[in-house]
């Protein structure tokens, strides 16, 4: 009985707020702060001021795999879109931007609209946080679903090099990409096979974020 008691709780609590949605970045604008990668985080999260469970707590959030989602702290945001990297709670793949990390603790940008940070610990009763770099993220999952391009990302961005600097040949180009295989990465270059619509198939190296650290291309999780 005392175990059914939270979870009714949790339970009632999704009918006051909830946000039925999936989301994936599909511009260059829309993430507000990248980082240096991703937290995969399966359950909920509690984030914390400081790398210190005993440090104030900023916010939980909470989901299911049909997408509805919890803040538990209305007072900073309440939309996935601006909290979320990716929020596909039906595939059990949720990320957060991280701007560092340790041994046991991440700390992750919460609030993409306002720039919030806290720190969120890899391993926490039910919760259960893993980070990728973003040459990682690439590597792992890019290989198994491929990446896509931002939509609204230059034509001229778009080449493919024979090396991966800028002073590298330019080998070829793309317009529109129906699949992009990511093979290695080294910088903030990655070799790339490309297959357009027309099912031509082109391989070069392809620069997937800038000095800044903005992406071009994201994993294409769906």
């Amino acid at each position: 009985m005392k175990k059914i008691i939270p979870l009714i709780l949790i339970l009632l609590s999704f009918l006051f707020q909830q946000v039925k949605a999936d989301f994936m970045p599909s511009y260059t604008n829309s993430v507000n702060h990248y980082g240096i990668g991703a937290a995969k985080i399966t359950n909920f999260v509690t984030i914390y001021e400081k790398p210190d469970i005993n440090s104030k707590i900023l916010q939980k959030i909470y989901w299911n795999n049909i997408g509805n989602l919890l803040f538990e702290n209305k007072e900073n945001t309440e939309k996935f879109s601006d909290v979320f990297l990716t929020f596909l709670p039906q595939d059990n793949i949720v990320l957060l931007s991280v701007e560092d990390e340790n041994d046991e603790w991440i700390e992750v940008c919460y609030n993409q609209k306002l720039k919030l940070f806290g720190w969120i610990k890899k391993e926490n009763k039910n919760s259960y946080a893993k980070f990728y770099s973003y040459r990682d993220l690439l590597l792992e999952y890019g290989k198994k679903y491929g990446i896509y391009i931002y939509r609204n990302l230059p034509y001229e961005y778009k080449k493919l090099y024979s090396g991966p600097n800028k002073e590298a040949r330019e080998i070829d180009e793309f317009k529109y990409a129906k699949y992009i295989s990511p093979w290695l990465v080294q910088g903030n270059w990655v070799l790339v096979k490309v297959t357009t619509y027309d099912n031509k198939t082109k391989t070069g190296w392809f620069r997937w974020r800038d000095n800044d650290g903005r992406l071009y291309c994201f994993v294409n999780l769906k």
